[in-house]
């Protein structure tokens, strides 16, 4: 029965008869309570119906049941945008453009919230059904095959395109989430009054910063960026600045050994923690206080002690991945720097063992 029911609902929505779907699906919540198609399916049948309330707890369901699928987002990104919360409705849509660049949909939400709208303009968009160029899009009701053609058609042309952007990426092509961030033109203080920050901005400066940290991460240079975006977090920049912020920190990646660049030394970091917090760093030392749990492992690194001849100082690194370690190995520690109450932390990504002397 419950292979059934899908498969009917299944082409009551490629009918587009949605309030059949919703009658159909919901009564069995329970029982499709781990079925991605089941939320994915009732969730776009409730937007399509006008239901937002129930569209966002089952289109949200979905999302947390694969958290990569673009159609969910772009329901999330709908959803938001429909009760006006456009910082919400952003997020999703730059989620979708860095999964899929070329994506039509985000980029015309996008596109539409960096234009600026009046309250009376999002109804008229619900009145003349403009909305659902937002939406999920819908498949075709046409045959079978014809779609299976084109789906291998547009693999192939997918895959293509997705070789020629990696070839290209050491060029920098621009990332587009990133690109899309900035801060709204009408905004009416870029600053806060007080002097309980670790930076003092001026407008100007605030501007400045945020310019630098936006070409950072255009241009691949996550740590630069980083610090930066630190820099407006740590400041007096006005709450909407530093949501702006936060949003371009979320693009911030994990180097590799390969790829990192404008690595930052220890004694830099240790000094202001806060301000390197999400940057990566490799640093050399020696393990003390192993400790290995069912989950992670962590240990002390003594950095600059690899050859006993300096101690730079002692910080606390976690290892989310299995490894051979003993007290007293020399390693070269790839971690991202994690500050929790203002103790300074590494969280390893990757870790090279340096030859005894």
């Amino acid at each position: 029965m419950k292979g059934k029911s899908l498969g009917e609902a299944r082409k009551l929505f490629r009918a587009r008869k949605f309030p059949e779907v919703i009658r159909l699906l919901e009564p069995d919540v329970f029982r499709y309570r781990e079925s991605f198609e089941y939320f994915q399916l009732l969730g776009f049948s409730c937007l399509h119906a006008g239901d937002l309330g129930g569209a966002f707890s089952y289109v949200n369901r979905a999302h947390q049941l694969k958290d990569d699928d673009i159609s969910v987002i772009l329901g999330l990104a709908a959803i938001h945008f429909r009760r006006a919360e456009n910082e919400s409705a952003l997020k999703r849509w730059l989620e979708v453009l860095e999964l899929q660049p070329s994506n039509a949909t985000a980029r015309r939400g996008l596109d539409l919230l960096r234009k600026g709208h009046a309250p009376d303009a999002l109804q008229e968009l619900i009145d003349s059904g403009k909305i659902k160029l937002l939406y999920p899009p819908l498949a075709r009701r046409t045959p079978v095959a014809p779609f299976i053609i084109i789906g291998l058609a547009v693999l192939i042309l997918a895959a293509a395109g997705y070789l020629g952007y990696r070839m290209s990426r050491p060029q920098g092509p621009q990332r587009p989430g990133v690109y899309a961030i900035d801060i709204p033109s009408d905004l009416a203080t870029f600053i806060d009054v007080g002097n309980d920050y670790t930076f003092i901005l001026t407008e100007k400066e605030v501007r400045q910063v945020f310019t630098k940290a936006r070409n950072e991460l255009l241009s691949y240079r996550d740590n630069l960026a980083a610090v930066e975006i630190n820099r407006i977090l740590l400041s007096n920049a006005a709450p909407a600045v530093k949501e702006r912020a936060r949003m371009l920190k979320g693009f911030v990646t994990q180097a590799t050994f390969d790829t990192l660049r404008d690595a930052f030394p220890y004694a830099a970091v240790v000094h202001q923690p806060a301000l390197y917090d999400g940057c990566s760093v490799r640093w050399k030392g020696k393990v003390a206080n192993l400790k290995a749990g069912k989950d992670a492992i962590a240990f002390d690194l003594l950095v600059g002690y690899d050859q006993e001849k300096e101690l730079e100082g002692i910080v606390g690194v976690t290892l989310p991945f299995a490894a051979q370690l003993a007290n007293g190995v020399a390693l070269e520690v790839l971690g991202q720097v994690i500050v929790r109450n203002g103790t300074l932390n590494l969280l390893g990504i990757s870790l090279h063992t340096l030859a005894q002397q």
